[in-house]
């Protein structure tokens, strides 16, 4: 009898299976950690034994089984030897060249870079229409507030999308969400300027924010990918310039594309966005750890035919990822399962844990005052159509209406840049003071200072306006909110996602359900709010709506941790 095969196997089997990835665990620079780590952003699965990843047995597999001593016999199965090839797979990912982290700088840069300006044509597609808003009323026959849907339906979608799209990056990896996802945005976009009414507009521009939702949901979880969690600051900070930037510049550029028709902001749209459909497909690679795993596992067992693969790096076939992997690493029973948890999770963690309501519904106050600033700036700077009769205005022609965002913008950019130097530094800074490796608290310094800043520039901003002064007065209070919109919003992302391991995801797609929701809902009464209670005093009432939340950091730095172990969502 043939001994020999079977102890080396199991000698093999016995060695590697300090390395093997069982259940939520697995072993990253050494160390043992929970894989619904929230340096993914989306909550991963157990695999599946290793043993059921092999689909074609080998004829001796089941030949052996007929006696108990026939296995011996025969040696190893390939099913068997299959799984300690997975295990070893698995075992040497912390030093794979497949492994994001393990990348150059250069490459995670460009990728960072890459889902900036992805993310920026997202979001600035949400806002590009709303320059035509009139001209659209006025050739469909409808009223203001279903012309504010045209915004509001596309956050909608926003809010919409990462609930379809965040399970299908947990399944199948980040890059087939963003490359599926960026194909259907462009085609939907193009039917948007062929609307011959208001109601197929509305439809075509809610399905637009779905498609166009993947960015802005899953680029700080991409980043978390890449990089460890004291390196994020700066590139997280990078990235997000481009989702909150897209909105102001899309904004602008809609008033000097109105000069040809209020239809070429969405042909401009479909161009600009099937240029960067292309770049994404170039740059973009997989980054999802887990996804990466069993793809790698996949071709250790079933060697990449090829037909799949050529020389040429230039060759299209190598511009698009293999998807053989996924019918036999994707059971249907893991699809159910984590659809199930996606549409769950959110809700209940929204609702049920204080520390995550509380800074959920700043997050999408924030978010809602953005777009609440886009469609009411103009009734502050702009002349007829773009303005009120029985409200003052500094009565700027379209040509330079644009203009009137750059305050806006530039606080933007400035909280970027203050985020993308500071960040990493307190967090670094706290930690080494603290003695400990990091706590989520420590994201929190900067979004404290946000919170004081904007009420601030509130007040700046509506009292001027107010009192009829020079034009440089108003912008100088927009500079003001844009630095306390950008330094929470950047900073609470971070927040939900560090504390709520290992369900960050769902921390996520409920605050990204509550913004949206948010900002749809404002934007509608903004107009009536500021012609009821003018300049000063409607900007007065969002400002104390503002301070409310200031004492939530506060609050969070002295007893941060026991709020977090007092309600620990369970799952």
């Amino acid at each position: 009898m043939k001994e020999g095969p079977d102890l080396e196997l199991g000698q093999l089997v016995q060695d590697d299976q300090s390395h093997q990835i069982s259940g939520p665990e697995c072993v990253v620079n050494g160390e043992k950690q929970d894989r619904n780590d929230s340096e993914t952003g989306v909550e991963v699965q157990p695999e599946r034994p290793l043993d059921d990843l092999t689909t074609q047995p080998h004829p001796l597999q089941s030949e052996s089984r007929s006696g108990p001593n026939k296995e011996n016999e025969l040696g190893p199965t390939p099913t068997s030897l299959s799984t300690v090839e997975a295990r070893r797979v698995t075992a040497s990912y912390p030093t794979s060249p497949a492994n994001p982290r393990n990348w150059t700088g250069r490459r995670k840069m460009l990728i960072t870079i890459t889902l900036a300006l992805t993310g920026f044509i997202s979001t600035m597609g949400s806002s590009i229409g709303i320059p035509g808003m009139h001209a659209v009323r006025d050739e469909f026959g409808v009223g203001f507030r279903v012309g504010v849907l045209i915004p509001g339906a596309y956050v909608l979608g926003l809010g919409t999308g990462p609930f379809i799209f965040a399970p299908i990056s947990e399944l199948y990896g980040r890059q087939i969400a963003y490359t599926s996802s960026q194909v259907t945005y462009c085609i939907f976009f193009l039917g948007t300027g062929f609307s011959n009414d208001m109601a197929t507009l509305i439809v075509l521009r809610f399905f637009c924010g779905v498609f166009a939702s993947v960015p802005p949901s899953l680029g700080v979880a991409t980043c978390a990918d890449m990089y460890e969690p004291s390196q994020r600051g700066k590139p997280i900070s990078i990235y997000a310039l481009g989702p909150l930037s897209g909105p102001i510049l899309g904004n602008m550029l809609g008033y000097w594309l109105l000069y040809f028709g209020w239809r070429w902001a969405y042909y401009f749209m479909t161009i600009l966005s099937t240029l960067n459909t292309i770049l994404l497909i170039l740059v973009m690679r997989e980054t999802y750890a887990p996804v990466i795993q069993k793809i790698l596992v996949y071709e250790s067992i079933h060697h990449p035919s090829s037909a799949s693969h050529t020389e040429n790096r230039f060759h299209p076939i190598n511009w698009l990822p293999d998807l053989s992997w996924m019918p036999a690493m994707v059971s249907k029973s893991e699809m159910l399962s984590v659809y199930g948890k996606a549409f769950s999770r959110p809700p209940r963690l929204l609702f049920t844990n204080p520390v995550a309501f509380a800074f959920s519904m700043y997050y999408a106050y924030l978010y809602g005052l953005i777009y609440l600033f886009l469609t009411t700036i103009p009734l502050l700077f702009g002349s007829p159509p773009f303005s009120q009769n029985d409200l003052f205005s500094y009565g700027w022609p379209q040509g330079t209406l644009p203009l009137s965002y750059l305050g806006l913008g530039l606080g933007f950019c400035s909280a970027a840049i203050v985020a993308a130097n500071c960040q990493d530094r307190i967090y670094k800074y706290l930690s080494k003071r603290n003695g400990d490796k990091g706590q989520p608290e420590y994201r929190l310094v900067l979004t404290q200072t946000g919170m004081i800043i904007m009420p601030i520039g509130l007040f700046i901003y509506g009292w001027t306006a107010n009192s009829h002064t020079h034009w440089i007065a108003p912008i100088i209070g927009q500079y003001l909110i844009g630095i306390g919109l950008v330094l929470p919003f950047n900073t609470i992302q971070n927040f939900l996602v560090d504390a709520f391991h290992p369900y960050s995801a769902a921390a996520i797609a409920g605050a990204t359900a509550a913004r949206s929701i948010v900002a749809c809902i404002l934007p509608l009464f903004a107009t009536e709010m500021f012609v009821k209670l003018n300049w000063g005093w409607g900007n007065t009432l969002l400002a104390c709506v503002a301070i409310l939340g200031v004492p939530c950091p506060f609050v969070m730095f002295l007893c941060g941790k026991k709020l977090r172990e007092r309600y620990a969502f369970q799952g």
